[in-house]
């Protein structure tokens, strides 16, 4: 993972989106060497998304909406930049097709430890049936 500082970085995000978009790798934004934001790729992001929502049973939770409406679409380099109503979430596409995205730190702390939790509860189902076969093999409790 990568750790950028922002002084100039918010002026044109498309360098950034190009590493992130070429390693696979998470780039940190910084201020004063403190995390503010995270960019991260695309599948990666749908990733924890997905296993945080098993931890819970739940939807995530979005943030609300800025009171200032946020700027439209705006080109950084080939890739295309999309803030969300919060102001601070933002989205980068190539040719409409999504490569990275971009979330607080703090709510990326929250958010890996809520995939953790459903990572540990997940099993492929190959797993699930070995698991099941052994438990059927387990003499019953108390005899």
């Amino acid at each position: 993972m990568s750790s950028v500082e922002m002084t100039g970085t918010v002026e044109d995000f498309g360098h950034l989106v190009a590493l992130v978009e070429q390693t696979g790798e998470r780039v940190t934004l910084t201020t004063d060497g403190q995390p503010v934001s995270v960019l991260f790729p695309a599948a990666e992001l749908a990733e924890l998304e997905h296993f945080a929502q098993r931890a819970d049973r739940a939807p995530i939770p979005v943030p609300d909406a800025a009171e200032e409406r946020p700027p439209g679409p705006e080109q950084h380099g080939p890739y295309t930049r999309y803030v969300h109503a919060d102001g601070e979430r933002m989205t980068f596409t190539r040719d409409r097709v999504v490569v990275a995205e971009l979330r607080t730190a703090g709510w990326v702390e929250w958010l890996e430890e809520r995939a953790m939790y459903g990572r540990q509860t997940y099993m492929d189902p190959k797993q699930s049936k070995a698991f099941a076969e052994f438990l059927a093999r387990q003499p019953p409790v108390g005899e």
